[in-house]
């Protein structure tokens, strides 16, 4: 997947002390069964054509499901879709859930929905780990300036996680990038316009300029930005979106009567990725386990090409558009399941 897209009216210390891994335990029994159990009831079609008309129905479903993970939340939401943007919303908010959960509950009441998040990494033409947007020391506060290529716009106040190289990092590697938590309101942080695009047009997204924006202690989130932030919410991202997807088209099978055969591989092929999205992200298992599952999930994807019917034109139109959103990232992926195989065949030969 991509990074999405933001309207947006002790260093030392953090990474020599990185965070313990989210603390969301394997899923039980019960809650596999709970999440399998959501997925087999029949929604209610909802037509939500803007970006306005779908936040409430995600927030409904954090409100509702959030007690039950992140995983499954997103899945509640993305049910009550009616195109591919607002599952790849769901999926995408959930990971930063996953990844970031503490801090986006931060001054919410209890059973209120997280707030909308955006992870800000990417830049035009830089690896991630060539990225030009700087954290300097300041007077009283550390100041963030650069500029990030891709943000969401049309959501209000949203937290943004930037990625963001150290001035008093070392120049490369461990510990020379950081992620900055900012919280709204943003002085400093401006939009650039909103920029057309091929597939989910529902969802703009424009560059976002940091302009000195002041940056407390408490806002660099402890651990290294790459290896212990971004580069393991790629996998999450992935998993999330994945299963967000398939569970809208699962809820339009449901309607428009797809084969039962069909519908219960999708309702399994969820639950999978939902069990893996549940692991540490870094491990090569997780990794592994998580390529398989979504080679399943590429299958139940392919299968449902043929299940669109007359009555389903405009929906199957979108779907059709927009689906080129899921093979984002395809590369960084292969490389991914490489690297961890690599490792696993060394190991299982020693």
């Amino acid at each position: 997947m991509s990074e999405c897209p933001s309207d947006l009216s002790a260093f030392h210390l953090a990474a020599a002390h990185p965070p313990s891994a989210p603390s969301s335990a394997p899923p039980s029994a019960a809650s596999t069964a709970h999440l399998a159990s959501l997925l087999l009831r029949r929604p209610q079609p909802r037509h939500q054509p803007t970006l306005s008309d779908w936040l409430p129905t995600w927030a409904e479903a954090q409100a509702s499901f959030g007690h039950e993970g992140p995983f499954t939340a997103a899945v509640a939401a993305a049910r009550q879709a009616d195109r591919l943007a607002w599952a790849f919303f769901a999926g995408y908010q959930g990971a930063l859930q996953a990844a970031f959960g503490a801090r986006l509950q931060q001054g919410a009441g209890a059973g209120a929905a997280p707030r909308i998040a955006m992870l800000c990494a990417n830049e035009s033409g830089r690896k991630l780990t060539e990225i030009d947007t700087w954290l300097t020391a300041g007077t009283g506060a550390s100041r963030l300036q650069g500029t990030k290529s891709w943000s969401l716009v049309g959501v209000g106040e949203a937290d943004l996680f930037v990625l963001a190289r150290h001035a008093e990092g070392p120049a490369r590697g461990p510990g020379s990038l950081v992620v900055v938590h900012l919280r709204p309101p943003l002085a400093g942080v401006v939009p650039g316009p909103a920029r057309a695009q091929a597939f989910v047009p529902e969802l703009p997204h424009a560059a976002l300029s940091f302009n000195a924006v002041a940056v407390s202690g408490g806002d660099i989130v402890p651990g290294d930005g790459y290896a212990e932030h971004v580069k393991p919410f790629r996998l999450r991202e992935d998993l999330f979106v994945s299963g967000c997807a398939l569970a809208y088209l699962l809820a339009h099978g449901h309607r428009s009567g797809w084969p039962s055969p069909w519908r219960q591989r999708c309702v399994a092929a969820v639950v999978l990725l939902g069990q893996c999205a549940a692991l540490a992200p870094a491990d090569e298992q997780t990794i592994l386990l998580s390529a398989g599952a979504a080679s399943f999930a590429a299958e139940v994807f392919d299968e449902a090409e043929g299940l669109w019917s007359e009555g389903d034109a405009a929906e199957a139109e979108r779907w059709q558009r927009d689906k080129p959103l899921l093979a984002g990232g395809r590369e960084a992926r292969r490389q991914r399941v490489v690297k961890a195989w690599a490792g696993a065949d060394a190991r299982g030969a020693a």
